[in-house]
């Protein structure tokens, strides 16, 4: 082939694998060999630009018409979305972890089943103790601020070895796989405990009786009550049994109040935990829209809140990406591409 590199007519019939007679007889022994080798390789490839064109096709039809299923799942049977989305979201990546034995991440997996355990067995005791309401939110606000910080961390160890600032410090590509690790653990439980506490409100909520997800509440709202706490928010208010109430008035009495614009009165803790933590937008008796810009006091509420909306995207990319391309995966199969 050496005496014919310089012909493009030549090269292009070796690439081809259409060498006539000709310039067959002008190959070497070893370029014979070379050129057989390649015309077995063109016949076992032969028609894979047709089948990678299939493969994109699929591949893509399977990307588009996935958001379009999921929304309308979503939109249509929220409860069986949530459970299902909820449910690869806590077992996938422990049985991944499991299998290629990552010690860490299930050690702080277990540590954080157990507390969590606790705070979803506390909300769904029945009757609902008054402080419960208050403990859930505080332990999601906790690992929301959590998760934050750690997510921020790793990502400006990442960004610093992006930009060849590791360099400076002697920092070896250890850093960049810490940066991801720690962006990659806030990341996963943020979004865990973004669905458990959706879970966790709901039900509370509806153990109080002042809320129904679906109809009316069981009880009707008397005014000056806190209907996420079910506890008085005036100490003027008439309670029914003061003995429950040690210092003679009732529970959280002295707290800051907060009024929607519906006219429904609520403790600042309670309500700010049920529309910032609790993903509820609405008031917890009439469901009227509640305009969350009147939480946000400073600027860290603006930037959890951008977190929190952040943290409803990658639960996209933890479930369900990894079951499309599953799904994918199956199709090239029965069709039989490589």
């Amino acid at each position: 082939m050496e005496t014919h590199q310089n012909d493009p007519a030549f090269i292009s019939a070796w690439h081809d694998g259409t060498l006539n007679s000709d310039q067959l007889s002008e190959l070497t022994s070893d370029q014979s060999e070379r050129y057989q080798l390649h015309l077995d390789y063109l016949k076992e490839h032969k028609g894979h630009e047709s089948q990678h064109e299939l493969m994109a096709i699929i591949l893509l039809f399977a990307l588009f018409s996935s958001q379009f299923l999921i929304l309308y799942w979503k939109k249509k049977h929220y409860a069986s979305y949530q459970i299902v989305s909820l449910s690869g979201l806590y077992i996938f990546p422990v049985l991944f972890s499991l299998y290629n034995g990552w010690a860490r991440f299930i050690i702080i997996w277990c540590l954080f089943s157990i507390v969590n355990g606790f705070v979803i067995h506390k909300a769904s005791r029945k009757p609902l103790e008054s402080m419960t309401p208050r403990m859930v939110y505080k332990w999601y606000s906790v690992l929301y601020t959590a998760s934050f910080a750690v997510g921020l961390v790793g990502y400006c160890m990442m960004i610093l070895v992006f930009f060849g600032f590791a360099a400076i410090f002697n920092a070896g590509p250890g850093l960049m796989e810490a940066g991801v690790l720690f962006l990659s653990y806030g990341l996963y439980f943020g979004v865990l405990g973004r669905d458990f506490v959706e879970i966790c409100s709901d039900r509370m909520a509806s153990t109080i009786g002042y809320y129904s997800k679906e109809g009316l509440p069981q009880k009707h709202l008397q005014g000056e009550i806190c209907a996420v706490c079910g506890q008085a928010t005036s100490q003027h208010h008439n309670v029914a049994n003061l003995a429950d109430h040690p210092t003679g008035k009732p529970m959280f009495a002295d707290d800051q109040i907060h009024q929607l614009a519906c006219k429904h009165v609520f403790h600042e803790k309670c309500i700010r935990g049920w529309c910032m933590v609790g993903k509820k937008d609405i008031c917890p008796y009439c469901k009227e829209k509640v305009d969350l810009k009147q939480f946000k006091k400073n600027p860290w509420d603006t930037q959890q809140q951008l977190y929190l909306n952040l943290l409803d995207g990658v639960r996209y990319l933890v479930v369900w990406q990894p079951i499309i391309f599953g799904a994918v995966q199956l199709a090239y199969y029965l069709f039989g591409l490589d």
